[in-house]
């Protein structure tokens, strides 16, 4: 008996393990998918506010989503408006102005008194020098490249109409959605993984609602900076700052050094001006911005965010270190839901000997009716 017993456990066992290895299969066969649906998600967290916000002016869930779309839509082609003609003047004259940014950076590497600058620096400018001439000599912009560009345009374009499709009926079917899920789930665990889940939302949507506004502060606070400090080109190189922000860690210095080299080509003076704005910039944001901005909205250790964005970007690239984040704060909450509930049960257990039970059903020492009014509760706000 106890040797069939051990056989069908181990048969059990093996079915589990095949079967993870097989949902592993074909989650990587349908990656781009998965990515789109995550993005779609981590969106649709973002705006969830604003839609709660519309729906209790008395607007339907599909009528609030319509109108930040049409929101979004109007504020990017207003920015489009605004920002694109002047932005194509200045980027037009940066590229154009590269070889002569370049010599003035060589000249001031050979003059300076530094073996290394003199050398290593020197070459490392020509290097730069001799590769944007071979691409402005010869652009690769005939044939399959220039289908190549136009596809990525065409699709990106249509990835970003895909996520806020996917955004659009995960935001008015989730109520459904989740409902089903908690149905799989005992009644006593329930309330619980409610609580989980509305978590997670809200730190995915804090972490991008607060993202998007630090990039936005600033890319705003560099462009009007550098246009008080007379610099070239400043337009770019301020959307180019709030663009690289979204890039952990390595994103504001590269935003920065941008900035800086531009600077530099003019006098040391205004390139030690642009760099001392940028540390301080960068002090302010640290010390002041991200506490306020992100508050409570990942709740993450340094240790955890550089292990996420190194295996998010080993794993899907740049797009992957950067949604890297908040799936990693999503499964942070679950594991300290975790390992917060074995310390609960341990006490209860110390306490109490054993958790107390009800018609076979666990329920940790609350009433059956309580699990259920809280369950209840919390499926009617879904519902509303």
């Amino acid at each position: 008996m106890t040797s069939s017993v051990s056989l069908a456990r181990a048969m059990l066992y093996t079915a589990s393990v095949l079967s993870v290895l097989g949902l592993a299969w074909v989650v990587i066969q349908i990656r781009s998918v998965a990515l789109l649906l995550v993005i779609g998600i981590i969106f649709a967290a973002a705006i969830e506010p604003i839609v709660y916000r519309l729906r209790q002016r008395g607007l339907t869930r599909g009528q609030a989503i319509l109108a930040v779309y049409a929101g979004l839509i109007a504020t990017v082609a207003l920015a489009f408006y605004i920002v694109v003609p002047p932005l194509i003047t200045q980027a037009t004259e940066l590229f154009d102005g590269i070889p002569g940014i370049l010599d003035n950076l060589k000249s001031q590497a050979l003059a300076a008194d530094n073996d290394f600058m003199n050398t290593t620096g020197a070459q490392t400018i020509t290097r730069v020098e001799n590769a944007y001439r071979a691409v402005r000599d010869d652009p690769p912009i005939a044939g399959s490249t220039a289908v190549s560009w136009v596809t990525s345009v065409a699709g990106f374009l249509f990835t970003t109409v895909s996520v806020m499709i996917v955004a659009f009926y995960w935001m008015t079917e989730k109520a459904i959605i989740k409902r089903v899920f908690l149905g799989l789930i005992p009644l006593d665990k329930r309330d619980r993984a409610h609580g989980l889940w509305d978590q997670i939302e809200r730190r995915i949507g804090g972490w991008v609602r607060g993202q998007l506004i630090l990039m936005a502060t600033i890319g705003i606070l560099s462009a009007i900076s550098y246009y008080l400090m007379d610099l070239d080109f400043w337009l770019p190189l301020g959307i180019f700052a709030g663009l690289t922000e979204a890039v952990p860690f390595l994103g504001p210095i590269i935003g920065g050094a941008a900035a800086v080299m531009v600077a530099l080509t003019v006098s040391w003076e205004k390139g030690l001006l642009v760099l001392a704005f940028v540390v301080v910039l960068q002090q302010l944001e640290g010390a002041v911005l991200v506490p306020r901005v992100m508050k409570n909205a990942v709740g993450m250790t340094p240790l955890t965010v550089v292990l996420a964005v190194l295996i998010g970007g080993t794993l899907a690239g740049p797009i992957g270190a950067i949604l890297a984040i908040p799936v990693a704060a999503a499964v942070q909450v679950l594991v300290q839901d975790l390992l917060h509930n074995r310390e609960d049960d341990a006490d209860t257990s110390e306490i109490d000997g054993r958790p107390s039970t009800l018609n076979g059903a666990e329920t940790n020492g609350a009433p059956r009716s309580t699990v259920e009014s809280n369950a209840t509760a919390r499926a009617s706000r879904d519902r509303d």
